[in-house]
């Protein structure tokens, strides 16, 4: 019924596009048509609170509506932010920030998997009977704020994600759920992939040493995405990225293999890496990383070491390993290829990208060392 309903609506705003806006005037803010109204409504409903939150605004860009709420209009937390496609009326996007305090645990499983269930039964009522459960994860959140005196800050808030699959439509629902079983995120993706026996030989190859070589990566499960820019990258500095095959979990940890050499041009494990009391000097990670070209790379005896530096990231801290090798089809460039190790030695990430021969390495990682 509600899909019938949907429908109608859908036909009624595109009928009335030809002679008069999709929305009217109220004040400054636009009014939500019917069928986006519904699904809006629909959310409200699935998540209770925010019937006690206000309107604070509403935008209409590029076909879809975007309506911010908050609770008390003088403090920015908590809010919520919902956004619907004014083609056909579905949920695109929506995001809840209820508490900005640290949390320290995660709900269970089973939890976080009742709750997104309840979130996409209400909000996705067409689509819940078309889709499966897919997978558990575990991010971390960072929500940043200003306080009453002016002071920015960050607190981390570790919550599940739950991870439903639409086969036929190749969507991904993906809901975070929050450490107090509330919904803080929910968004429909699309799913452009390949299966594992559509992917080159020689990359299914070099994947199978990947695990090998870092096991950790074997315990997600990923999609397969192939991204062909053959025609429009005729710069040597794109040879790496013209035809590549690309995996990536619910995690967001993601690996890329060029798909014409079927070499490894990208990995890193998305995760949170905390402070080593001990961690390895650069000389050993300069052997780990070596190692790695070695188990990985078929002309690993051509890389040259060109530098090494000490660097930070939103996960942690690295050493940075560099290495260089000549671009075979063009001498007047060079692979960079860098390797990250964590403070306990494993390898977390690496990376490749092509630069020119004339490329100044020292100063590279001088200022990668200096910023880290």
């Amino acid at each position: 019924m509600r899909k019938l309903k949907k429908t109608l609506a859908v036909l009624v705003a595109a009928t009335m596009l030809s002679s008069t806006p999709v929305w009217a005037k109220d004040g400054d803010k636009p009014q939500l048509p019917n069928h986006v109204k519904e699904t809006y409504e629909e959310v409200l409903d699935s998540v209770p609170q925010l019937k006690e939150y206000e309107q604070t605004e509403i935008t209409f860009k590029e076909s879809k509506y975007f309506i911010h709420l908050q609770k008390d209009e003088n403090k920015n937390y908590p809010n919520a932010w919902i956004e619907i496609d004014n083609d056909n009326g579905e949920l695109i996007n929506f995001t809840h920030t209820s508490s900005v305090e640290p949390s320290t645990t995660a709900p269970s499983d089973e939890l976080a998997q009742e709750k997104a269930g309840e979130f996409l039964k209400g909000a996705w009522e067409d689509k819940f009977e078309k889709v499966k459960f897919y997978v558990v994860t575990k991010p971390t959140v960072t929500v940043e704020y200003e306080d009453e005196q002016g002071k920015n800050h960050e607190v981390k808030r570790y919550m599940k994600q739950v991870v439903f699959k639409n086969t036929r439509e190749r969507l991904f629902y993906a809901i975070i759920v929050d450490s107090n079983g509330e919904i803080y995120s929910a968004s429909d993706i699309m799913n452009n992939g390949l299966n594992e026996s559509d992917v080159n030989p020689t990359v299914q190859q070099g994947v199978k040493k990947l695990f090998e070589v870092v096991p950790r990566l074997k315990e997600e499960k990923y999609e397969i995405e192939r991204y062909d820019r053959t025609k429009s990258k005729d710069d040597p500095k794109w040879r790496l990225q013209r035809d590549e095959i690309r995996y990536q979990s619910p995690n967001r940890t993601t690996f890329t293999f060029d798909n014409i050499a079927g070499e490894l041009t990208h990995f890193y494990i998305e995760e949170k890496r905390e402070k080593v009391l001990n961690p390895i000097t650069k000389e050993v990670a300069k052997v780990k990383a070596a190692q790695f070209i070695q188990q990985m790379m078929k002309d690993s005896e051509g890389y040259n070491f060109v530098g090494l530096a000490r660097s930070s990231s939103h996960n942690g801290d690295d050493t940075t390993v560099g290495f260089a090798v000549p671009l075979v089809e063009d001498s007047q460039y060079v692979k960079h290829f860098q390797i990250y190790v964590d403070d306990h030695g494993n390898i977390v990430g690496a990376k490749a990208t092509v630069e020119e021969s004339t490329f100044d390495f020292k100063d590279y990682y001088h200022v990668l060392e200096t910023e880290g």
